[in-house]
């Protein structure tokens, strides 16, 4: 964007969000930041307006012309996101949406793949391309691109919680199970279980 004036420049790889690399005009003017793959010419691209009304999108080739994240249902706009390298080439984009809401998208910039949103991700299982939400009462782990479900848990959470805030910690062990801690009964005590979760759908 012309005029504009370099702000941060500091990719990440790995677990941390990434700071981007956004310029900026004077004053209260627009921002673009980019957050870039460690394959060339590649990854994703914000232009905010402010805090709350970005358009935020991935680029192959030029960040000049990225595939737009589609607004989900409710908002009127995307707000500034946050991205993590989860590899080298494995973004996901994260979007505050409320209080205790979120919403992901995910690009994969070898394969040039995007994923419909995915709300409340609380890990990922990079090595089996699979992603643990929260949809109504239960943790639900999907494939991140294809959106088929592998898995639902779902226990008797505390009275007066929802299972995202029932569920405390989770996280995708190398062994292919999940490990969670959830809170039970009235006094809320910490359950820590480990399940096996499968790589694809069920047969039945």
């Amino acid at each position: 964007m012309p005029g504009l004036a370099l702000l941060v420049a500091t990719p990440a790889w790995g677990a941390d969000w990434d700071a981007g690399e956004c310029a900026s005009g004077s004053g209260a003017g627009p921002t673009r930041c980019l957050y870039r793959s460690l394959l060339p010419s590649s990854g994703i691209v914000a232009n905010c307006e402010s805090e709350a009304r970005c358009r935020v999108g991935a680029y192959y080739g030029s960040p000049d012309a990225p595939t737009w994240f589609e607004v989900p249902a409710g908002m009127d706009a995307l707000p500034r996101p946050r991205v993590r390298w989860h590899t080298a080439t494995l973004a996901e984009v994260r979007f505050d949406c409320g209080r205790t809401c979120t919403m992901s998208y995910f690009f994969e910039a070898r394969r040039r793949r995007i994923s419909p949103a995915r709300a409340a991700v609380l890990d990922v299982d990079v090595r089996r391309s699979l992603v643990a939400t929260v949809e109504g009462p239960a943790v639900v782990v999907l494939q991140i691109f294809a959106g088929r479900p592998v898995a639902r848990i779902e226990r008797a959470w505390s009275a007066g919680l929802t299972a995202r805030e029932a569920v405390t910690a989770l996280h995708f062990d190398p062994d292919g199970r999940v490990t969670f801690t959830w809170l039970s009964g009235p006094e809320r005590r910490p359950v820590t279980e480990r399940v096996t979760v499968p790589s694809v759908p069920s047969a039945g």
